[in-house]
């Protein structure tokens, strides 16, 4: 196959990433929204909404870990990681939902807005490697 080829597969699967990281930013943008409500006396309702959009995240977090290796398929030098995805366990679910207290809206707000800032510079990453795709696809190098 030759290396225009390769590379414009490579650079389609990146997009991919890319576009699966914003829904991810998306989800766990809401999430943070229900979170602040939360905080401030939001209830079992906005506990739950909070919940479902971790859970949103999550799943898109696992796309991301699809298109990533389907990335790395075509791009087998690139080495990057995956953020680890938003606590969605049982018991934090029943401490945030049924015993709702603002000690853990305020620990679940915390992890919120670090795997939003891991997102983020992933996405700068995977758009500085779609840069360098284009780059050598019009050079030639």
């Amino acid at each position: 196959m030759d290396r225009f080829k390769e590379l414009q597969e490579a650079k389609t699967a990146a997009q991919e990433v890319v576009a699966r990281i914003d829904n991810a930013i998306a989800s766990l943008d809401s999430a943070a929204d229900w979170g602040i409500f939360d905080l401030f006396g939001g209830g079992m309702f906005s506990s739950f909404m909070k919940r479902d959009k971790i859970k949103d995240a999550n799943d898109d977090l696992k796309e991301i870990s699809d298109s990533l290796r389907i990335l790395n398929q075509e791009l087998e030098d690139v080495n990057m990681h995956l953020p680890e995805t938003v606590s969605d366990t049982v018991c934090d679910n029943a401490l945030d939902i049924w015993f709702d207290n603002v000690f853990t809206d305020a620990r679940v707000q915390k992890e919120i807005k670090t795997e939003l800032e891991r997102l983020k510079e992933f996405r700068a990453s995977v758009v500085k490697l779609i840069e360098r795709l284009t780059i050598e696809m019009e050079t030639g190098r």
